[in-house]
């Protein structure tokens, strides 16, 4: 009787050992499955966060376009008014020189 007990005893913490370790396994070492599965899924989320990456570009780009587009016109903008107050500045240089060159010819 006392060999009978000690004889399952140790089947019993080898069966309880092997079901700890049957059920650590899985978690514990991916199957060759689980790492296929795994490095196929890596084409797919760099392509994914490339996807995004790149719209992210794209939309930066259109941005700077759009930026770039209104300081062409701003520019040109600027550029006629210089003109403008150039040419109006001129008037005024040569109407002033010319109200002078009248009222210097009535003084005495």
């Amino acid at each position: 009787m006392l060999n009978s007990m000690k004889s399952s005893a140790p089947e019993k913490d080898k069966s309880a050992a092997a079901n700890a370790v049957e059920e650590i396994a899985p978690i514990a070492m991916p199957t060759l499955t689980q790492a296929e599965a795994d490095t196929e899924m890596i084409p797919s989320l760099i392509e994914k966060v490339g996807a995004t990456t790149i719209a992210e570009i794209d939309r930066l780009i259109a941005e700077l376009q759009e930026a770039k587009n209104y300081l062409q016109s701003e520019r040109e903008r600027i550029e006629r008014e210089i003109v403008r107050y150039t040419n109006l500045t001129q008037m005024a240089s040569f109407t002033a020189e010319m109200i002078s060159d009248a009222v210097s010819q009535w003084l005495p």
